[in-house]
């Protein structure tokens, strides 16, 4: 019982904040995924067809990772469409436990908590998370940052855990766009990659190149009989000539993070902006503050931003979702500053250091009920909205 107890008073911190996240994100995507809709898009559709059978997969395996969890679901479970949105919620749910693990890693425990609800919140992330298509997974930079911590932090089963690492790198490939953060990390933490390679053994090594070799033998053989699947990968628009527009895009995209929107109805409210006026000052304070720190962290951040805002921009395959994560981890970063900077000024005054605290906990209550209401309430009722999910529910 004493054992019971201590573990307990150990715990409790961590477990409860956790258990909380898991529940919000669990209400946040998964309840009425048929119902807040009248329908199914054409998109939805169109992604189901291509996850239906393994020869689809085949042909195309373009979100891989996604289409092998719908394949799955359907076959095991329940044969119907809804499958699409069920496996994006999962994926969804997961980015925003990945998002906690990065942010605790960089900010305080209640940051890190209260900036997770955030971007759990986010319509940004409720849009892709509750779509039936393999667009979240391009917030799968999420991913490489978390296994990079992990693989950084633990000093046993390295080798096991360089497997899995190598597996997810590859796997990363059949998502559009993925390749190019992929290479920018590989920049970031170049040093400690080299020194790693050269502590391993040489069969290892082979192990892990042949892993390689054989995760990517489906998209070589697809792009053998399709050489337009790697402009895909790759993130290039299929028509060179758009190009030209690319600047005019960039503009129009950072407006949209900003000011004024013109998304689609799919995935957005008339012309809202992906960011509320909080999230906007939250955001350029973190982004001074990792400018400041001049740190393979800022290199990644930035870079994961001018990477996403790029390729968003050349209207290929890759979409605003892989701005998210980056953009929401300077929120993070913004508010944990913002609040270690007032402690400091008033760091034995309570009444100032609960002021603080309180003042930002509001920010973020109406941060949060804006971007709720904005997805489950003004979303569902726009008329556009309900013109583009005309399909009808099985």
């Amino acid at each position: 019982m004493e054992t019971v107890r201590r573990f307990y008073f150990r715990s409790w911190r961590i477990l409860a904040p956790g258990l909380s996240l898991a529940l919000i994100t669990y209400l946040l995507y998964f309840q009425r995924l048929s119902s807040l809709l009248p329908g199914y898009s054409a998109q939805e559709v169109a992604a189901y067809g291509g996850a239906s059978n393994w020869h689809s997969i085949v042909d195309n395996p373009i979100n891989t990772p996604y289409k092998l969890l719908v394949w799955l679901f359907t076959a095991v479970l329940h044969h119907s469409i809804l499958a699409d949105r069920v496996v994006a919620a999962a994926i969804g749910f997961i980015a925003a436990l990945l998002f906690f693990v990065v942010v605790r890693t960089w900010c305080t425990y209640s940051i890190a908590f209260f900036a997770t609800i955030m971007f759990a919140t986010s319509a940004g992330l409720l849009h892709f998370a509750r779509l039936g298509t393999g667009e979240i997974l391009q917030m799968s930079t999420l991913a490489l940052l978390a296994i990079a911590i992990w693989y950084h932090r633990q000093r046993e089963h390295r080798i096991v855990i360089g497997y899995l690492l190598a597996a997810l790198f590859i796997a990363l490939w059949y998502i559009p766009g993925m390749f190019w953060f992929e290479l920018l990390g590989l920049i970031a933490l170049r040093g400690t990659i080299i020194g790693q390679i050269r502590r391993t053994k040489n069969f290892q090594l082979a192990g892990l190149a042949a892993l390689c070799l054989l995760l990517l033998v489906p998209l070589v053989w697809a792009s053998i009989k399709q050489p337009g699947i790697l402009l895909q990968i790759s993130g290039l628009p299929p028509n060179l000539g758009s190009l030209s527009q690319v600047g005019s895009n960039v503009i129009s995209l950072v407006l949209a993070v900003v000011i004024r929107s013109n998304g689609s109805p799919v995935l957005w409210v008339g012309h809202a902006p992906l960011l509320d006026a909080i999230e906007v000052v939250a955001a350029l304070l973190g982004a001074f503050y990792v400018y400041r720190a001049a740190s393979g962290r800022t290199t990644f951040l930035f870079g994961t931003a001018a990477i996403g805002l790029l390729l968003a921009s050349l209207g290929g395959s890759v979409t605003f979702a892989c701005l998210i994560p980056a953009l929401y981890l300077f929120v993070a970063i913004g508010l944990d500053h913002l609040l270690k900077r007032w402690m400091a000024v008033f760091p034995r005054n309570p009444v100032a250091r609960l002021t603080g605290v309180s003042a930002v906990s509001l920010m973020l209550i109406f941060s949060v009920l804006y971007q709720v209401r904005t997805y489950y309430i003004a979303w569902p009722h726009a008329p556009a909205t309900r013109q583009v999910f005309d399909r009808p529910i099985p």
